[in-house]
């Protein structure tokens, strides 16, 4: 019989962009009312973004942010001691963690299974979410990336179903259902919207200490990948639609030979408040509640782009009658 007396420890982890945080802040809207929920956020660039995001719109849960990318590599030594921090600061019913999509799952799951008792916490079964968008079958067996977060799975899911057709979906769920081990869930939603009984399983399908210890060296970066990011004062107002032109040209083209792998940003626009991104090479936008600042954090490859090209990039001038034809994108 489980310890009551642990609190119940949730990692949500997937690659970049595939809706972690909107799967949480769906759980928080929920439950966080009725439940005292602690959130670990581990955002993949420096200015810590999603648990701002979060911050503002579930202030009834108390975030902590681990800035700086990856969770599991120079920030892992960090982790028992945020958690206590959390655990310090309230009597926590739940906890939830989410590395970044720059991590690699199977060590932080490793470490908190070596540290439970210490820290106070009961492991609970492992949530991917993968990008039903992204999902190709040839890709998803020869990379590795992709074997990281589906080895770590204990429940699957594959999320933006609303962006996929019904033969992608259907192939994503056959590809999950034939995973050696099998999972104990392989889920599809849209939006991050997850069914509040996957936060109540304890079993946990794949999760051995030897199949950990198999893969807890196995994690590399790719040195070419490069983070940035900035803060600006709220007085500082954006164009909305100008930026969602630009953001929607740099998806496209990039910006000086590089490549935007992600973007997300909050901003205080004429039009209010907005949360804008890049993921899935789609640009997005939708309301934000965040007001403290303008903030913004990104990754590219090959090369480096530094705040100030940022900042001309997201901000230049438009020709609004030929750029418009080029805008790409949705408001959610």
């Amino acid at each position: 019989m489980a310890d009551r007396t642990l609190i119940p420890c949730h990692i949500v982890c997937g690659p970049l962009g595939v809706g972690k945080t909107s799967a949480i802040l769906n759980y928080l809207r929920h439950c966080a009312p009725r439940q005292r929920v602690g959130v670990l956020v581990n955002d993949f660039g420096p200015v810590g973004l999603d648990s701002t995001t979060l911050e503002a719109d579930a202030p009834m849960a108390t975030v902590l942010n681990v800035p700086g990318g990856c969770i599991c590599c120079t920030m892992l030594e960090e982790l028992p001691e945020c958690i206590r921090r959390l655990v310090s600061e309230q009597t926590l019913d739940r906890l939830i963690i989410e590395p970044s999509g720059m991590a690699s799952p199977v060590q932080v799951i490793a470490l908190l299974q070596e540290a439970e008792r210490e820290l106070n916490i009961r492991l609970q079964p492992a949530i991917v979410i993968l990008s039903t968008v992204d999902f190709d079958e040839e890709k998803f067996e020869r990379l590795a990336y992709y074997h990281r977060f589906s080895d770590a799975a204990d429940i699957l899911v594959f999320n933006r179903c609303d962006q996929a057709g019904e033969s992608k979906i259907k192939r994503a769920q056959e590809w999950a259902g034939n995973l050696d081990p099998p999972k104990l869930r392989v889920l599809t939603t849209s939006h991050g919207e997850l069914p509040l009984e996957i936060f109540e399983l304890t079993e946990q399908a794949t999760h051995t200490r030897e199949s950990l210890a198999h893969h807890h060296h196995d994690h590399s970066h790719d040195s070419t990948v490069h983070s940035g990011g900035f803060v600006l004062d709220a007085a500082r107002s954006f164009d909305k639609e100008v930026l969602l032109i630009n953001l929607s040209r740099i998806c496209l083209t990039g910006i000086a030979e590089n490549q935007v792998l992600r973007l997300k940003g909050v901003f205080h626009t004429h039009a209010g408040w907005q949360t804008i991104e890049i993921a899935n090479r789609m640009v997005t936008s939708r309301p934000s509640a965040h007001r403290r600042d303008n903030r913004m954090e990104w990754l590219t490859q090959p090369g480096v782009v530094d705040q100030t090209r940022m900042l001309m990039e997201i901000d230049r001038p438009v020709g609004f009658a030929g750029d418009r034809r080029g805008l790409r994108g949705s408001d959610r």
